[in-house]
Formats: structure tokens, sequence, C-alpha cells
């Protein structure tokens, strides 16, 4: 079994939070990064701290970086600000990085790669790279072809490489004083004995939680030791008992081996994640009702449609019907059932034939647009997923979400403060913000009809 990397062996982190940038500030790194280096410090890290980091200094740091790292020790790099991707490779933005053209990304930016390499050369038993910086390109529309999010990397064996969200996904700023990635991994990291493994487990866990799955962590791993940021406390001996005064039992009786609840919880969530059968969801906040995932399992019930209702058999049927878990006493009559309202609304153009409504009708590329509010919306519908891009005012945003059964869409867009929603029923939709402002953008539009994009 290997040795679990303990605070004994030589740590060494190099931690960067880039705010001030001419283009497109954000609100939260430097926090974020102070945070960071305080955590690493109480961990037993050697810290190398720096903020807003310019083009000049950045090659400096990362050579001080790894400098100070020796064979078999842990290396760990964290940054938070802007990075972005260009033919596959990964780049993080200095404050006053002048990025022209993709061309320009090479010269201007620093490539992941160089990081990596400097923990490759010092041989170090442990690397690991933490990325915050999966937000949005803001020089997206200077090049010729354009790729939310980073690009997912191959990690060197004994590297971890961490993501705030999926590989060429978005992440959102925050509007508190972290970002939801890295304020959930300041929890998860300075839980004594926890494993790195489950560490960014446990961050993924939480951050779609607080997204409603709009953004999910990733790591890349192939680390060959274990390793714990805070050793587990000791084990405190328990005092003996006191001598018995009475004869004990004649037998002692076991009750079944402890469960591991937690466990089951999750378990039970990732096995109807994908569902879209409202009584999945039922079923998990019945056994769960306080569980992890129960506030996205309301959100699923809710958005797939009123609680199913148990039918009772009629003489006809011959097929064996399902009683209800609680039955009805004999001398009490059933409550009449109120009469069904009439289904919604749901026809599309007359040439998409929609109605009745079905998901697979709709699968494909769509494109709304509203003159009033100079508001431009394309979506792609694949399975139950939505995803595609929101303009507003000329501000770009990224959506994702999901269509659930009955056609009602729930979706997301965020930009740096910014935390827009798309919502309704297709495909009659609307968008509104949700949180934050941003300067000459102002979205409230309804009824935005969408059309099939030929």
């Amino acid at each position: 079994m290997a040795a679990v990397a303990g605070a004994s062996e030589r740590r060494v982190a190099l931690v960067i939070g880039n705010a001030a940038y001419r283009e497109a500030p954000l609100r939260n790194p430097v926090n974020d990064a102070r945070a960071i280096a305080t955590a690493l410090r109480n961990a037993g890290f050697e810290v190398l701290l720096h903020e807003n980091v310019n083009r000049a200094r950045f090659p400096e740091v990362v050579g001080q970086f790894g400098e100070r790292l020796s064979e078999g020790a842990t290396g760990l790099f964290y940054f938070a600000g802007h990075g972005l991707q260009v033919q596959g490779r990964n780049y993080l933005v200095p404050v006053d990085a002048a990025i022209t053209s993709e061309q320009r990304v090479r010269l201007e930016a620093m490539d992941v790669e160089a990081v990596l390499d400097q923990m490759h050369a010092a041989r170090t038993r442990v690397s690991m790279v933490i990325l915050d910086a999966c937000r949005n390109n803001p020089f997206e529309r200077r090049f010729r072809s354009t790729s939310g999010g980073l690009a997912q990397m191959n990690a060197p064996t004994g590297t971890l490489v961490a993501y705030a969200t999926a590989p060429g996904r978005v992440a959102a700023d925050g509007l508190g004083s972290h970002g939801v990635y890295t304020e959930e991994l300041l929890k998860a990291m300075t839980e004594p004995g926890l494993k790195v493994e489950d560490v960014f487990k446990q961050v993924r866990v939480n951050v779609m939680r607080a997204t409603g799955e709009a953004q999910i962590p990733w790591e890349s791993s192939s680390l060959t030791g274990d390793f714990v940021f805070v050793p587990p406390r000791p084990a405190t001996p328990r005092p003996s008992p006191p001598a018995a005064t009475t004869p004990p039992p004649a037998a002692t009786v076991l009750g079944p081996p402890s469960v591991d609840r937690s466990a089951l919880d999750l378990a039970f969530w990732q096995s109807i994640s994908e569902s879209e059968n409202k009584a999945d969801y039922e079923a998990y906040l019945e056994r769960f009702p306080n569980g992890t995932f129960a506030p996205l399992a309301r959100n699923r019930v809710a958005t797939l449609g009123a609680p199913t209702r148990t039918q009772a058999p009629t003489p006809q049927s011959a097929a064996p019907v399902l009683q209800s878990a609680l039955p009805v006493p004999q001398s009490a009559a059933p409550a009449p059932r109120p009469a069904e309202p009439p289904p919604p609304n749901v026809a599309a153009l007359p040439s998409e034939k929609l109605q009745p409504f079905r998901i697979e009708d709709v699968q494909g590329d769509w494109r709304g647009q509203s003159g009033r509010a100079n508001v431009n919306l394309n979506l792609t519908i694949s399975g139950s997923r939505v995803s595609g891009r929101l303009e507003c005012q000329s501000a770009p945003f990224l959506v994702q979400g999901r269509i659930a059964a009955d056609g009602t869409v729930d979706a997301q867009a965020h930009q740096q403060y910014v935390h827009l929603a798309v919502g309704g029923r297709f495909p009659n939709l609307n968008v509104y913000i949700v949180a934050g402002a941003t300067v000459g953008a102002r979205c409230g539009v309804e009824d935005l009809v969408m059309r099939r994009d030929r």
C-alpha cells in the first residue's frame, strides 16, 4: 500500500490570483488566492503567493516555484483568473495581456504545460494543478474559432489536474467573496484525513448542488500515491469502564452492521441522475428526504410535473395493479378527483408538428430573436439537455440547462457578475436577469418564439 503523504514531507505551492485585467476584470480571484494560500500554509506548505501577475513576472514566478521543488516533494500550483484554450492547449492570462489574435496567445500568456514541466523536472512525488480559470474568454471575438473554458489535459504520471468545471465549459466568477468552486474547495481540503481524490469528489458534489448542475468540476488524475492535505486526528483513547457490579448478561445480541448512509445517498442519486421519470426522484425523496441531493430532486420533480397518482384498478383490467403503500380505511369513501386542467398550449409553429409535445420532435438547433430588446438566442437540444449562446445588447452568454417532458425549459447563463435565466415552455421562452448587473445589457424578454434553424 502506498504511503500517505503527510505534513512531514516537503510541500511547496505556487498560488496566483489575477483579477485586475485591463479587459474584463474579475471580482474574486485575489480573495480566492489569499484564502487558498492560508489553508495551504496551515497544511504545512511553503507558499509562494502572487497577486495580479503581469506578463513580465509570470515566467519569473513559475521559475522560482521550480527552484523551490525537490525530488520526492509535493508540488501544488493554484491559479484563479482568466484562462483560455487555443488549438487544444491551455493558457493562463496575465493581467496586462494584449491579445489581439490567436497567434498572440503563445506570446502573451503562460502555457500550463510550462508549470507541469517544473514539477516533472524536479521529480516530485505528488504534483497537483488546480485551475479555477474556466471563465469566459474575453478575447473570443478576435479569434477565428472559439472554444469555451479550458481543454482537457492528460495528467502525467504522479499528477492531478483539477478544473473548476468540465473541459470546454465555463464557470461563474461568483457573487460572494469567493468563487463557487474555491469556496467548496476550501471546505473540503481542511477536513482531517480526507484523501485528495475524496476532496475533489466532495467539491464536485457540492458545486453541482450549489449551481443546479450548471457547473460540474472535473479532474484528470494519474496519481500513484496517497495524499491528504490535513492528517487525520489522532484517536483519543477511551477511559476504561468501571468494574461491573452486577453479573453480565448470559449472551450479547449483536445488531446489524452499521451502514454508511451517505454512500447509499450518493449511490442512489447516481443511479437516477439522468432519469426523465419523476417517480425516480420521488422515490429518492421518500428514502432521503434530507439527503445531499434533496434540493435537486425536488427541482426535478417540479420540472417534470405534478406528483404521480396511483389509479385504482378497474374490474375489466386483467393486469395486476400496484396498490398504494398507505391503504385507505374501508369506511372512508375516496375523495372525488378534481377535474384535470386542460393541457397547456405548447404548439409550436404549424410546420413543426409539435402537438402533442414530444422531446424527440424538437431535437436539433433553434433560433429566437427579439428586436425590441436586441436579444438573440441560439439553442441546441440534445436528448433532455439544452445548450447554446445568448446575446443581449451584444453581450454574449453561454447557456446550459434541461428541457422537461412537457416542454418546460430551465437554463442558465453566466458572465462575470451576471446570472441570466432562460425559461418558459418550448417554443415560447423568456430571458431575464436573476442576479448582478452588466453595463449596457438589460434583458427582460417574454415570448421569445424559437424557430428551427435550417
